[in-house]
């Protein structure tokens, strides 16, 4: 069996926290349920730790509707007072700089800090880090950090974790075998006043009926190649309302013989590529997206392109065929 437990934290990790003032806490962009409530909940524990100072900084966009109602939480620009007395700087959720956004010129100099569960982020070379891919979501990270520090988990920050687990987790979907521990933390969140039925509200329900057109939509517009093995879609900037890709991921990985889902989202000189892989298959999205200058998962991953929306459809097409057929 490969039953595993969260390492511990080193000490130098630990030191560093208890001993700054200031903080900068920034996430990646785009930011998801696990990205901005590990932002928060790393906040509530740097103010229990005596930090004076406690920034919460994401470039956004807030595109998803439950990321809009603390989209006032946190600053999309720094000004020169934010980067006054040498602040410490606090990765979660990714660790690379490039994924940061307009940030990154302006913190690499930063003592920095990475708390992330993304392979990518091990070949960075951080000398203060806690990565550990096997963690389901980078929020039981954080909890795991609570609990080492015997900080109380309050009913808000419980409530802010488990929805971090949550999402990453596919609500349980996407947790592998032996993995037994991750259901035992959430268990202990919904303990300390996480609300599951709160939770699946906020990443299902309120949701525009444009939202499930636009679901539809991408339907309407998926293309298979390899043999129907990797479904394509596209959302362009002309399209009214949000792009529901994950809704359309989880229906069109329902579809017989789909392995991978590859989603392309115009913002304005600018392509998103998202990608998916279904629970059956072996192929690597992360390292896929990782040679576009994304990364994430290996189910899971992502990457911003910039270009032209045609041209950097069809080479992601013909990279992503040539790359499955290598593998299969």
């Amino acid at each position: 069996m490969n039953k595993f437990s969260y390492p511990p934290f080193s000490e130098k990790v630990i030191k560093v926290l208890k001993s700054t003032s200031k903080v900068i806490i920034i996430g990646h962009q785009k930011p998801d349920g696990d990205c901005y409530n590990s932002q928060l909940a790393m906040g509530h524990l740097m103010k229990e730790l005596g930090c004076k100072e406690i920034i919460l900084a994401n470039e956004g966009p807030f595109e998803r509707e439950e990321t809009k109602v603390v989209e006032h939480l946190f600053v999309k620009k720094l000004d020169e007072e934010m980067l006054s007395n040498n602040p410490l700087l606090i990765l979660v959720d990714c660790g690379e700089l490039s994924r940061i956004g307009n940030f990154e010129d302006q913190v690499k100099d930063l003592k920095t800090v990475v708390f992330d569960h993304h392979p990518t982020s091990l070949n960075q070379g951080w000398e203060y880090s806690y990565i550990f891919p096997a963690s389901i979501s980078t929020t039981l990270i954080i909890k795991k950090l609570y609990d080492a520090l015997n900080i109380q988990i309050t009913p808000e920050v419980a409530s802010q974790l488990f929805f971090g687990f949550a999402t990453d987790s596919g609500f349980f979907r996407f947790i592998p075998p032996h993995n037994g521990v991750a259901v035992r933390e959430a268990a202990d969140l919904i303990e300390n006043g996480a609300n599951p039925s709160h939770t699946v509200a906020l990443m299902s329900g309120g949701k525009p009926f444009l939202y499930l057109k636009n679901t539809g939509l991408l339907i309407d517009r998926t293309s298979f190649v390899c043999n129907g093995a990797i479904a394509l879609s596209y959302f362009r900037l002309s399209d009214e309302g949000e792009c529901p890709s994950d809704n359309y991921y989880s229906q069109i990985m329902s579809v017989e013989g789909v392995k991978v889902v590859c989603v392309f989202k115009e913002i304005e000189d600018k392509v998103v590529l998202g990608l998916r892989v279904n629970y059956n298959s072996n192929f690597n999205v992360s390292e896929f997206a990782l040679t576009y200058g994304g990364g994430g998962h290996i189910k899971a991953s992502g990457a911003t392109i910039k270009g032209d929306f045609q041209e950097i459809v069809d080479k992601v097409t013909k990279d992503i065929i040539k790359a499955y057929n290598k593998e299969s």
